[in-house]
């Protein structure tokens, strides 16, 4: 049995408890750490467990196996690298870092210290990520040509100030920490990494906080295929993956509980697929404590997780340099 901390006990902190308790023949909530009295009673309430005051008692803790991070991005890399020091797994939220740099010194010492590191990109798990990834590997798709993903929401609008989401550093580019790398992890999964882009983040419409509310970038995969990405935090919400093969089109539709297959052959049906089971945070959560008791691999690898972070950080350089375009380094 695997006792395990919770580290941040905002929305998605809770929803990682809650996805924690089926699992309990491998996992033990043995408490939480936040900064909120009102929060921790809150998860104490839910979930058990001790009331850690600060981050730096639960990695003093030798019961405690492995800290789960749903705190602000710009502390994931440096919170890695101390559970790191005293032996502790560890399961981040995406996204794994704000850089490139910095995640790959958080990776470099979970990985030097022999220990399992996590990385929330649970879009993975879903069933229509899964079928879409099989029918391209066997080749029902045909060549795949060009990647349409579009993750937007009308969560800007809502930020105010003191929020730590809201703060321009935490979220560069607005939505596309929070929201649009579910669709950037999804398609370099199924398709290989990104190897140029040229984007633009700017603000439109958001004015309470200081944060860009449009982000978008044309890019060019290691495969050759081109794509585009859009990231919109102040519209309706809408989660999609389009990708657009030789033999048909297959497209991910709301937030990945559809899909559709428009084959290329006018004389072939046009397939709709459902899925409104969504267990996916509940079967991260599993592979984690399955890599951390047996050492088998975490799905999510260290590197396709930094690449993400390279996309990302490679737009606002981009944006920043007027759209020019940027070569990211191999995915591997």
């Amino acid at each position: 049995m695997l006792r395990f901390v919770y580290v941040g006990t905002g929305w998605w902190g809770m929803e990682l408890a809650k996805n924690s308790v089926p699992l309990k023949d491998m996992i033990e909530i043995a408490g939480c750490c936040t900064l909120s009295e009102k929060e921790a009673a809150t998860f104490q309430a839910n979930f058990g467990g001790k009331f850690y005051k600060t981050y730096e008692e639960v990695l003093a803790d030798p019961a405690v196996d492995a800290v789960l991070l749903a705190t602000p991005h710009s502390t994931h890399w440096t919170q890695i690298i101390a559970a790191s020091k005293v032996k502790k797994h560890v399961f981040v939220e995406k996204p794994l870092a704000l850089t490139f740099e910095t995640g790959t010194q958080a990776v470099n010492a979970i990985q030097a210290a022999g220990l399992t590191l996590g990385i929330g990109h649970n879009r993975r798990y879903s069933q229509v990520a899964r079928r879409m990834k099989a029918m391209v590997e066997s080749g029902e798709c045909g060549k795949i040509l060009h990647v349409e993903a579009n993750y937007s929401s009308a969560g800007g609008l809502n930020y105010v100030p003191g929020m730590w989401r809201a703060k321009r550093e935490e979220c560069p580019g607005g939505g596309l920490a929070p929201m649009s790398l579910h669709v950037v992890d999804t398609f370099t999964w199924i398709l290989g990494g990104v190897k140029r882009l040229s984007g633009i983040s700017k603000r439109q419409a958001v004015e309470k906080v200081p944060l860009d509310d449009t982000a978008t970038a044309m890019f060019e995969l290691e495969s050759g295929a081109t794509g585009s990405l859009a990231s919109i935090f102040a519209t309706a919400m809408n989660a999609t993956l389009k990708l657009f093969g030789t033999k048909c089109i297959i497209e991910a539709r709301d937030n990945f509980k559809e899909l559709i297959v428009t084959p290329v052959n006018a004389a072939q049906p046009t397939i709709h697929e459902r899925y409104e089971i969504d267990d996916t945070v509940q079967q991260e959560l599993r592979a984690f404590a399955e890599s951390c008791s047996k050492g088998t691999p975490f799905p999510v690898r260290a590197n396709e997780a930094l690449h993400n972070v390279a996309i990302m950080e490679s737009l606002i350089a981009s944006s920043d340099k007027g759209s020019a375009w940027v070569t990211l380094p191999p995915r591997g």
